[in-house]
C-alpha cells in the first residue's frame, strides 16, 4: 500500500463557530458497497447504490474486491485495500465470513447490497455523526484542508481514512457470471488508505493526497478503533 504523505498543522483548542455548527447536526451516512463485476447478484446493489447516492445526506462509495477474479474475469477496480476492509468490518461486527454484494452502513451494520428495505432500516437506524469539513487547498497534488469538530472521542481516539474514488465508470464484462453485459458503477473506489490517529477535538490538518491526484473525489471517515462505527465523515469534490 502506498504511503499518504499529510501534515498536521494545527490542533485547535477552541470550537469556531462553522465547527460548532458542524458538530450540532447530524452528519452524512456513509454506505460501502463490496461488490465485484465477478458476481452475478451484483448489477442490482450497484444499481440501488447509484439511486441511494442522489440524496446528500448520503456519501455512498463501491469498494471492489478481488476475490472473484478466478472466476473467468479480472475485475479491473478491484483492490486488496477494498477486502482488508470488508475482512476488518466483519472482524469488528464478529461475522464469520465475507460475501457480495454487501451494503456497511455507518460501519456498524451490513445488509444485503440489493435488499433496498433493509437498507433503508439501516439508514434510518444508523449512529448519528458529525460532519467533517473539508476546503480544496490545491488540486495538483490534492491538498486539502480539514476541520474535525468537537465531539465525544472513544477511548484511545479514532482512526481518519482517506478514499479517492471516480464519481462514473462503465465498463463491459467480456467473460464471467456477468458475460455480455454493460455494467455501470457509482463512486468506485480508486485508492484509500488510513490517514491518522486522532486523540483530541477538535482538529485541524491541512493533508496533501499525491495517492489521489486523477480522482475524481475525495470522503473522508473517521471511525472508531479496529474499524468501528463511522463517527465523522465528509467528501469534496476534486473536479
Amino acid at each position: 500500500m502506498a504511503r499518504l504523505l499529510f501534515v498536521v498543522l494545527a490542533l485547535a483548542v477552541a470550537v469556531s463557530p462553522r465547527v460548532a455548527d458542524a458538530s450540532s447536526e447530524r452528519g452524512p451516512v456513509v454506505l460501502e458497497l463490496f461488490t465485484s463485476q465477478g458476481c452475478s447478484a451484483c448489477p442490482p446493489a450497484d444499481k440501488l447504490l447509484a439511486k441511494l447516492a442522489r440524496d446528500n445526506g448520503i456519501i455512498a462509495l463501491s469498494f471492489h474486491v478481488p476475490y472473484w477474479d478466478h472466476m473467468g474475469w479480472r475485475d479491473p477496480f478491484a483492490l486488496p485495500v477494498s477486502v482488508q476492509r470488508q475482512r476488518g468490518y466483519a472482524r469488528a461486527m464478529k461475522e464469520r465470513s465475507v460475501y457480495t454484494p454487501q451494503l456497511v452502513v455507518q460501519g456498524s451494520a451490513h445488509a444485503v447490497g440489493h435488499d433496498r428495505p433493509a437498507i433503508e432500516r439501516l439508514i434510518a437506524a444508523a449512529p448519528p455523526s458529525a460532519s467533517i469539513t473539508i476546503a480544496l487547498a490545491a488540486r495538483r497534488p490534492p491538498t486539502l484542508r480539514i476541520e474535525i469538530p468537537d465531539l465525544a472521542l472513544p477511548q484511545g481516539g479514532a482512526q481518519l481514512w482517506v478514499i479517492a474514488f471516480a464519481r462514473s465508470e462503465v465498463r463491459q464484462v467480456l467473460d464471467g457470471e456477468n458475460a455480455g453485459h454493460t455494467l455501470h458503477h457509482t463512486n468506485v473506489v480508486r485508492w484509500a488508505a488510513p490517514m491518522a490517529a486522532i486523540e483530541a477535538v477538535p482538529a485541524q490538518l491541512t493533508v496533501s493526497a499525491a495517492e489521489a491526484d486523477g480522482a475524481d473525489g475525495i470522503a473522508l471517515v473517521l471511525q472508531r478503533p479496529r474499524q468501528g462505527a463511522i463517527i465523522a465523515a465528509g467528501q469534496v469534490a476534486l473536479r
